[in-house]
């Protein structure tokens, strides 16, 4: 038996036997279906005839959870997010809060030296951690307080 596993749903599988793949199976815009294996190709008129032919059992599409809005690497944010990514230079969580901004933020609690003085900040922008000392990121503002200097 020939499992196929979606990539795209209801477009394109991966077809592995014994846990290996073998080759390929896509449905083109017209209803055709399009089997390679290995080096063979063959073009069926509908997935149902191919299934049969081939001997193909569909494994289910994954259904994927989405994650809350306002969570960037397990940080919590006030306020919409967007654009949310893992700076891996700074090792910072970064998320904007419009669409379209160049200003990021970095998620978390942060404990910035300014001045000779720590001060605890929630979601300080990019450029502010960039210019100063500071701790973090921080996941709660206890767990920022506990942290020393």
């Amino acid at each position: 038996m020939i499992l196929a596993k979606p990539v795209v749903d209801n477009q394109y599988w991966i077809l592995k036997k014994d846990n290996r793949k073998i080759g390929q199976l896509e449905l083109k815009e017209n209803g055709n279906c399009i089997i390679k294996i290995h080096d063979n190709v063959v073009s069926y008129k509908t997935v149902k005839m191919a299934r049969e032919a081939v001997g193909i059992q569909f494994e289910p599409a994954e259904t994927a959870t989405p994650l809350p809005p306002n969570l960037v690497y397990g940080h919590e944010v006030s306020g919409t997010v967007f654009n949310p990514l893992w700076e891996v230079k700074h090792r910072l969580p970064l998320f904007t809060r419009e669409d379209k901004s160049k200003s990021w933020f970095a998620a978390g609690w942060y404990k910035v030296k300014q001045h000779r003085k720590w001060k605890l900040v929630q979601h300080p922008k990019l450029i502010t951690l960039e210019r100063y000392d500071y701790q973090g990121p921080f996941t709660s503002k206890e767990q920022a307080n506990a942290e020393s200097v």
